[in-house]
């Protein structure tokens, strides 16, 4: 099993939502997916799931051996697609990177893949996600305050040996078809890595099933296959067409 931890130099990027679709996507190629909630501060894999009333058992319940771990995942609306809830409760020191990894183990067995929540920034929730984990997926949007943050925790993770998956997040595509926010290439020079996927803003869109999966599923075969570019954005606001969906529009396909 591939253990992934996604995380972001700062809150509000869409991190969670992200891991859900992202989750989705991998498994509709036909993987066996396991979505562990570790923010346990701001949890919410649950919710932008819509599983929220269905979670018995939780990661707590799995460290502290109050149930197996199979007895604490949920089954989501997608084939091959699981959670593992995070803890409402204050958990303190109880949660180490050594029993994340345990729990990990555990799911290793069934699971082909396992992505991570963990909490944004690089306080003990990132450390102990991050050392529970193989490899890494940080998450930004075409922000420069975002940026930044984003490339302080590329650098921790290269610090560590990883070598992580860049997403960059909630961009609209009129913007970027006018030089307003940086291109994928101009943002591969800023953080001195490769971007793997860019995804639309998608003001109007809620629901974790109503999102465009589009993108997402270029992600997943980037990631599982090693093949493929992320989807060009700009694509459909250059030339005279897209001059007027310009006028008249925003945001991408």
């Amino acid at each position: 099993m591939k253990s992934i931890v996604v995380t972001s130099g700062k809150g509000g990027v869409g991190k969670t939502t992200v891991t859900a679709c992202l989750g989705r996507a991998l498994a509709e190629l036909g993987n066996r997916v396991v979505l562990m909630d570790a923010d346990f501060g701001l949890n919410n894999l649950d919710v932008v799931l819509g599983l929220e009333g269905k979670v018995v058992y939780d990661i707590a319940d799995v460290i502290e051996n109050r149930c197996r771990v199979r007895q604490a995942l949920v089954e989501t609306r997608t084939r091959n697609l699981f959670l593992l809830p995070s803890s409402h409760g204050y958990l303190g020191d109880k949660v180490t990177s050594q029993n994340l990894r345990l729990v990990l183990n555990g799911l290793a067995v069934t699971f082909d893949y396992a992505l991570v929540d963990c909490p944004a920034g690089i306080e003990a929730g990132f450390t102990r996600a991050v050392g529970a984990c193989d490899g890494a997926l940080v998450v930004t949007t075409p922000h420069i305050s975002a940026l930044r943050d984003a490339n302080k925790v590329i650098a921790l993770l290269l610090s560590y040996g990883k070598r992580p998956t860049l997403i960059v997040n909630r961009v609209r595509g009129d913007l970027l078809a006018t030089a307003k926010i940086p291109s994928k290439d101009e943002i591969e020079r800023i953080l001195k890595i490769e971007v793997d996927g860019m995804i639309p803003e998608t003001d109007g869109v809620y629901g974790f099933g109503n999102i465009p999966s589009k993108p997402f599923d270029l992600l997943a075969r980037r990631i599982h296959l090693g093949a493929g570019e992320p989807l060009d954005l700009a694509a459909d606001y250059r030339g005279l067409f897209g001059a007027i969906r310009r006028k008249f529009g925003k945001g991408g396909k």
